[in-house]
């Protein structure tokens, strides 16, 4: 298992070390997942599942989406070593679950291409006692979820072409810069009352940058419904959906980061709280005509956001996607006495 100080290590370049702009550090996401990995990954915790047949299409489903609930428990992806390319494959029906026989007679759970090829062996473990490693794997999963979230939205980022304003960025990055010292404090503790007092106090940044983001977004949001008629100035609209699309991507960096501490501490109900104001806040914007009675927040974005063919209603839609990653980890937290099953890739 990690130490305190490893699971805290979670600045490894020097721009997240010394750097101002949130925007331009490690995708902090893979750091977490690793840390977690790490910790549950453990051969104590798990033992070898061999009757596969039966759950293949829930292994295809758990690889696709990070987790899957079904009747037989919950299925943990190894999300974060899945690659897209297998990830997609198996969403358009290129690659599918099923066992190769790697040598005479003995059949391997794998994913393989539409000629039986392999592409990727794996290991079904399953949780020895669910309730010891559940927070930790309920974590990964959601860590894994909101990785998602934040990238697909930086990459329909590029449709918007106006320079961000650096001093609002900043700015808005203020308050993790904060946590971030503290939480390097805490690493570097010398026990666990001042670790504890350290983390505390990163909290508090987090919470307060949080909250920051949530009121920039909805004020931008505001601006933009009083773009109208002729006077609408197209540079204004462009900086105003460039303001909401970084705002979008700042969001679930605090919260990943709130989660991860927080079940670090071993808050579990304080992280799941914090996840349910994030699954408000987004969805007030997609669903609450609060724009002149006509449009949700996210609706007039629509309205206005430069598409491309291939995302044409991304934000009408991918905010249901979000909604439901978080929904789909609070059912495993509910469901803390089922078997919970862990596909782990192999090299």
């Amino acid at each position: 298992m990690n130490s305190k100080k490893e699971l805290l290590d979670v600045f490894t370049t020097e721009e997240d070390r010394n750097g101002t702009d949130l925007m331009e550090m490690s995708d902090f996401f893979d750091v977490f997942m690793d840390k977690i990995d790490m910790d549950i990954d453990s051969s104590d915790a798990w033992n070898i599942y061999q009757n596969v047949e039966g759950m293949l299409g829930e292994i295809a489903s758990a690889i696709k989406s990070g987790f899957d609930i079904s009747k037989m428990g919950m299925l943990i992806a190894d999300y974060s070593h899945f690659s897209q390319d297998i990830i997609d494959g198996l969403k358009n029906g290129i690659y599918h679950v099923g066992q190769s026989k790697e040598v005479a007679g003995n059949m391997r759970p794998a994913i393989l291409d539409d000629k039986e090829q392999l592409v990727k062996f794996f290991t079904l473990k399953k949780a020895i006692n669910p309730s010891e490693v559940l927070s930790d794997v309920s974590t990964l999963s959601m860590q894994a979820s909101l990785q998602r979230i934040s990238a697909q939205i930086e990459e329909i980022s590029y449709n918007v072409k106006t320079e961000i304003d650096f001093v609002r960025r900043e700015a808005l990055s203020t308050k993790f810069i904060y946590a971030r010292e503290k939480i390097m404090l805490a690493a570097n503790a010398e026990n666990e009352n001042e670790r504890e007092e350290y983390l505390k106090e990163a909290d508090t940044y987090l919470m307060e940058g949080l909250g920051s983001l949530y009121a920039d977004i909805n004020h931008q949001v505001e601006e933009l419904a009083k773009q109208k008629g002729p006077l609408a100035k197209l540079n204004r609209i462009d900086s105003l959906l460039s303001y909401i699309n970084e705002d979008m991507q700042m969001m679930p960096k605090y919260v990943g980061l709130r989660v991860y501490l927080l079940n670090y501490r071993k808050k579990y109900a304080d992280s799941s709280r914090i996840l349910m104001d994030y699954r408000q806040q987004i969805y007030n914007m997609s669903e609450r005509k609060s724009i002149d009675g006509k449009y949700s927040a996210l609706e007039l974005v629509h309205k206005y956001y430069p598409y491309r063919e291939l995302e044409t209603d991304f934000w009408l839609n991918h905010p249901k996607n979000m909604i439901s990653a978080i929904d789909k980890y609070e059912n495993m937290i509910e469901q803390k006495d089922a078997d919970i099953f862990y596909i782990d890739v192999e090299e």
